[in-house]
């Protein structure tokens, strides 16, 4: 601990900035500073509370501050503040703490946050200017990141990613030529509405997420194509492991087509057979090879190593899917 008086001639009054001519009082301040060989530092500070001698000034007092040292209800040295602020900027609250324990300042995590302050928004949008949506929490609040591409920083961050709110910044904010955005429609529609002559364009990483889905649809629109071999008449199918599920599919087919062939529409068939219209009209229209091809195709998933467990307890009487997941999950799955 360091004992300290301000000693420096009278500051001027923050408010009319006139400088003081008589003391008030004083009183001691304790000011957090950076810690020295691994001890905490703290500056007893006797500081001196000055009269404003002016009539048509509303203060009636103020306190000497000593210039890069102390700052208005602050209990951190400058020094100090610009630490926890650095640790802030790369950590976070919660992990900055813990670091801030550990060198020995003096700041909780509520703390280390208030050193934060956001940056000034420009009136005038960047002429790049990319729109993305983020998760203040993963499926239940989302917000809307604006970054100036060329410079790679970000411009603003809003609460939410509604229409109005997104029109509303851009209005206010005008001047961007190209907007670089992803999928959502809502920002279209805000575009649309308060940027109607920028160019919209989206990211890389949506343009080949569109090119690669465009590929899967017109793969599976042209299944049956890709898989007729040349001289198929010659060569023999290739034998395939039989499983729970080809089973499934080639029963579902034959009783299908039967109970079509008698003349029964589509929703008789789906109440008798349990299954819904359009599952009904794939078995019918559809071959049967088709749908074994379809039915090998799918991935392997984190269940179907349990599949065989699952369907034995199922066929069993057990048909509560909370005691089949604890039955699996004791087996070693890590799904949901």
């Amino acid at each position: 601990m360091i004992d300290a008086t301000g000693c420096g001639p009278p500051g001027a009054c923050p408010q009319c900035q006139h400088p003081a001519a008589r003391v008030h009082s004083r009183y001691w301040r304790h000011i957090a500073g950076l810690p020295v060989s691994s001890h905490r530092l703290i500056v007893r500070l006797c500081v001196r509370r000055f009269f404003c001698d002016q009539v048509r000034c509303p203060r009636r007092t103020f306190v000497e501050q000593v210039t890069g040292m102390t700052g208005r209800r602050r209990r951190s040295s400058t020094a100090a503040r610009s630490a926890m602020r650095a640790v802030a900027v790369e950590l976070g609250n919660r992990p900055g703490a813990r670091l801030c324990a550990k060198l020995r300042l003096y700041g909780r995590r509520t703390t280390i946050l208030g050193q934060l302050t956001a940056p000034p928004v420009a009136a005038r949008a960047p002429r790049i200017l990319g729109i993305d949506e983020f998760a203040f929490r993963q499926g239940r609040t989302y917000g809307t990141v604006l970054v100036d591409i060329e410079s790679s920083r970000p411009v603003d961050v809003l609460p939410d990613r509604e229409t109005g709110t997104v029109a509303a910044w851009l209005q206010e904010h005008p001047g961007a030529e190209i907007i670089c955005r992803d999928r959502l429609m809502a920002f279209t529609k805000a575009i649309r509405q308060a940027a109607p002559d920028a160019l919209e364009v989206a990211d890389r990483r949506h343009l080949l997420q569109n090119l690669s889905t465009a590929v899967e649809k017109t793969c599976r629109r042209h299944r049956e194509c890709l898989r007729r071999p040349v001289g198929a008449e010659t060569i023999p199918p290739l034998a395939t492991r039989e499983t729970p599920l080809l089973e499934r599919v080639r029963r579902r087919h034959a009783e299908v087509n039967e109970l079509a062939s008698t003349g029964l529409s589509l929703n008789a068939i789906g109440r008798r057979l349990q299954l819904d219209r359009k599952t009904v009209r794939r078995y019918r229209n559809k071959d049967l090879a088709g749908l074994l091809a379809s039915a090998q195709d799918r991935g392997q998933g984190v269940l179907d190593p349990f599949i065989e467990h699952v369907q034995r307890r199922f066929q069993a009487g057990c048909t509560s899917s909370m005691q089949l997941y604890r039955e699996v999950f004791a087996l070693g799955y890590t799904g949901g």
